[in-house]
C-alpha cells in the first residue's frame, strides 16, 4: 500500500506492507477521527513513526519503552485487551509518545499513556495507566547527560528479556 507523508514538510509516496498498518479505536486523543495508521521503522534508529493513512500531516514519533526504562511494566486491564483482540502478552507491541525537541535534553516519552498495538488483530489504542506513578513527560536523555556532565557513559539500548512480559493481561485467555 502506497502511504504519503509530510514528515518533516517533505512530501513523500512510501510503501508500507499491510502487517505495518494498525487502526484505533478509539482515536488517540486530539486525532479522534483519524482511525487507520502505518507503524514505519526509522532506518538505522529505536525510533518509529506512526502515520496516519487519514492525514499525511499526522505523524507520530514512537519508542519501544523497555529499551530505556528495562523496568516499565503494567497491567491492561480485561476491556483493553478485549478490544484490542490480545490473549498473550506477546501479542502486544508497546511504544510510547516522543515529544521532540532540538535540544536532545529536552525530549521526553509518554510513559503514562503508551500505544498499544496488536499483533494478532492489527488493533490499537492508546491506553492510560490508571494507579500509575509514570509521567507524561520523562525527560528521555536527561540521564545521559548527566551521567557524560560527570565524566561517566550511560547506554541507551534494548533491555534485556522479553519486553512482551513486561505486559500483563488481567484475563486468562
Amino acid at each position: 500500500m502506497l502511504v504519503k507523508t509530510n514528515f518533516l514538510g517533505v512530501e513523500e509516496t512510501i510503501e508500507v506492507m499491510e502487517e505495518q498498518i494498525f487502526s484505533f479505536d478509539p482515536g488517540v486523543g486530539g486525532f479522534e477521527s483519524l482511525r487507520r495508521y502505518a507503524l514505519i521503522p526509522e532506518q538505522d534508529s529505536p525510533v518509529e513513526w506512526l502515520q496516519s493513512l487519514e492525514d499525511p500531516d499526522v505523524a507520530f514519533a514512537l519508542l519501544e519503552p523497555f529499551a530505556f526504562m528495562p523496568g516499565y511494566a503494567f497491567e491492561l486491564s480485561d476491556a483493553d485487551a478485549e478490544a484490542l483482540g490480545m490473549h498473550e502478552a506477546q501479542d502486544a507491541l508497546v511504544r510510547c509518545v516522543l515529544t521532540l525537541h532540538e535540544d536532545p535534553e529536552k525530549i521526553t516519552a509518554n510513559l503514562l499513556a503508551p500505544m498499544i498495538l496488536s499483533r494478532r488483530s492489527h488493533m490499537a489504542r492508546q491506553v492510560i495507566l490508571q494507579h500509575s506513578d509514570y509521567p507524561m513527560r520523562f525527560a528521555l536523555f536527561a540521564q545521559v547527560a548527566a551521567a557524560e556532565a560527570e565524566g561517566g557513559a550511560v547506554e541507551v539500548g534494548a533491555a534485556a528479556g522479553n519486553a512482551e512480559e513486561r505486559v500483563a493481561l488481567r484475563a486468562s485467555a
